[in-house]
């Protein structure tokens, strides 16, 4: 007499463990295949791993400023609120002074910004602001740098309403156009500060965030590559889109 072994499905193996059992580990398999090493390309091709997520990270009492988690208490004004979106700008080169006929050096093309912000104002007041950005030459000749760019002492700058233009809609609140002027450190592919004290300007204007009169002291850069790439900020405009 022979017997048949019934076919057992991925289901029938966790029946015993209950349905919200069953739905974690379904969770937990999906993260696993999101989170593939970069070395299952087929044909020996390196494929950049992949991440997903589907709502934002919780922020920390760091990076939500000194009143913790602001998502549930944001408000119809500009009294507090948090805001955080993506950047996209493109920028000219530098007059580094080179040699003009140079064509594949910095310093002969415009450049490309990407990168994500994120405000918290608290009671008219900025209690955080940062923006992370990668920085490349639009000509693909040079390696990219991050740029992060914060707040620095004293830490909490007066934001003003400037009453007119499109208020920014976010998913709980309406926020009329604002502005603030901030004192800012930005480092440069690490850790460590290259300079500190930039005053810089940051507008909300609609959906649009603007960073702008970006003041660097470029003196106070004592290595050259490094004030190079911060040239390519100094005195520009950087642009942002708010995330609904």
């Amino acid at each position: 007499m022979s017997y048949s072994t019934p076919a057992i499905t991925m289901t029938d193996q966790f029946d015993f463990l209950g349905k919200k059992i069953k739905a974690s580990i379904a969770a937990t398999s999906l993260a696993v295949l999101l989170l593939l090493p970069a070395s299952l390309g087929s044909g020996g091709t390196v494929i950049q791993e992949a991440f997903g997520q589907t709502t934002a990270p919780p922020l920390t009492g760091a990076d939500a400023g000194e009143g913790g988690e602001l998502g549930s208490t944001l408000t119809t004004n500009a009294s507090t609120f948090l805001v955080r979106g993506i950047i996209g700008s493109s920028l000219p080169a530098p007059d580094l002074g080179g040699p003009s006929e140079n064509n594949n050096s910095e310093s002969s093309s415009s450049y490309v910004l990407a990168g994500r912000f994120r405000i918290v104002a608290n009671q008219s007041i900025v209690d955080r602001f940062i923006a992370e950005i990668d920085l490349a030459a639009a000509n693909g000749t040079t390696t990219f740098h991050n740029v992060t760019i914060e707040d620095s002492a004293p830490f909490r700058f007066q934001l003003t309403e400037s009453g007119n233009g499109t208020n920014t809609i976010t998913g709980t609140s309406s926020i009329p156009p604002v502005t603030s002027n901030i004192m800012t450190r930005i480092y440069v592919d690490g850790n460590t500060p290259v300079v500190d004290n930039v005053p810089l300007i940051i507008s909300m204007r609609g959906q649009v965030l603007a960073i702008e009169n970006i003041d660097i002291d470029e003196t106070m850069i004592a290595d050259a590559a490094q004030r190079d790439i911060l040239s390519i900020i100094d005195g520009q405009s950087i642009y942002g889109i708010v995330s609904r």
